[in-house]
């Protein structure tokens, strides 16, 4: 795993984990307005850095996009990240 694929997960895992924590703060303070604007702003973030990570280095899950105008069905042709 490159250094640049590293700091590329490294970036989904913070934003994932952000979102897991606004998620159980929300369950409980469902009317926090700035929490409910955070969390959209973290998915959107999310969104797009899987959609990086898989252009760049393949699908990190079976629901990634697949990248490009290839006939091959990407998924499972590239090293999983817990191969590394």
């Amino acid at each position: 795993m490159t250094t640049e694929q590293k700091a590329l997960m490294l970036q989904l895992q913070q934003v994932g984990l952000s979102m897991d924590d606004l998620r159980i703060y929300l369950d409980t303070h469902l009317d926090d307005s700035f929490a409910i604007e955070r969390f959209n702003m973290a998915a959107s973030d999310y969104q797009e850095l899987m959609a990086e990570y898989g252009r760049l280095y393949g699908p990190l899950t079976q629901s990634c996009p697949q990248q490009g105008e290839t006939s091959e069905w990407s998924w499972g042709m590239t090293d999983f990240p817990w191969q590394y």
